[in-house]
């Protein structure tokens, strides 16, 4: 079995080679089939069928995370790859591993295919930023409203409410340009901000992301945020 890995940053590539690194530190599964049970055993991971790939989206921690499965008949079947939303010091970039049962020409040729879409975005003239509407309630009491939040994709954007709360919000688009928004809410309590448990994962459903979260003290945040408009500088 072989396995690839590189990172990707949203504005430059680069490219980082594992040789010989275990199959369980780049894909994080010993194979293919258990990585495929693993995902159907966790209960936010979310399963569809795109041009008879297999396309799973789930989340490592903070991380997003998307898992591509070759469909039968695919030069480079059977195999997997993997592409993961990280974020360091405030700055977004993909990481895409690969667990190849093709020989070594099909292999890296599925992973050049991917590459090659992040190559294309990262050539692109100017940063694609968003556009995003966020409706904040505490205890269904609606109290902020920011209208067109500008985010860059891959990169985070704060609200701040002055000794109640900030959240910070990653927009980042998949090959189909559907959006998905890394969000983490800090209640500010005992002089500082504390994170409020994990972050969450979520796509906008009918035009608008909804997020609910709970703190220690019993508060309701609830987000609405609406579907974001992209577009170039």
């Amino acid at each position: 079995m072989r396995q690839i890995a590189f990172a990707a940053g949203m504005l430059a590539l680069a490219a980082a080679a594992r040789a010989g690194a275990d199959e369980s530190e780049v894909i994080g599964y010993p194979s293919i089939d258990a990585a495929l049970t693993a995902l159907r055993a966790d209960p936010r991971a979310t399963f569809e069928t795109q041009h008879g790939w297999t396309v799973v989206a789930s989340r490592e921690g903070a991380n997003p995370v998307q898992w591509f499965f070759t469909p039968e008949g695919h030069p480079a079947h059977p195999s997997v790859v993997k592409r993961t939303a990280l974020e360091e010091r405030g700055t977004g970039y993909i990481e895409l591993a690969t667990l190849c049962g093709a020989p070594q020409a099909e292999c890296a040729a599925l992973l050049d295919g991917f590459r090659q879409v992040a190559e294309d975005a990262a050539r692109a003239a100017q940063p694609e930023h968003v556009t995003l509407d966020v409706g904040i309630a505490l205890d269904h009491h609606d109290r902020v409203r920011v209208s067109r939040l500008l985010a860059e994709e891959g990169k985070a954007a704060e609200i701040r409410m002055d000794d109640v709360l900030k959240v910070v919000i990653v927009p980042t688009f998949d090959e189909r340009r559907d959006v998905t928004l890394w969000t983490a809410v800090y209640e500010f309590t005992n002089g500082d901000y504390r994170l409020l448990g994990a972050p969450t994962l979520a796509r906008p459903h009918d035009g608008v992301a909804d997020i609910e979260i709970r703190s220690d003290t019993g508060t309701l945040f609830r987000f609405a945020i609406s579907a974001p408009v992209a577009s170039r500088e």
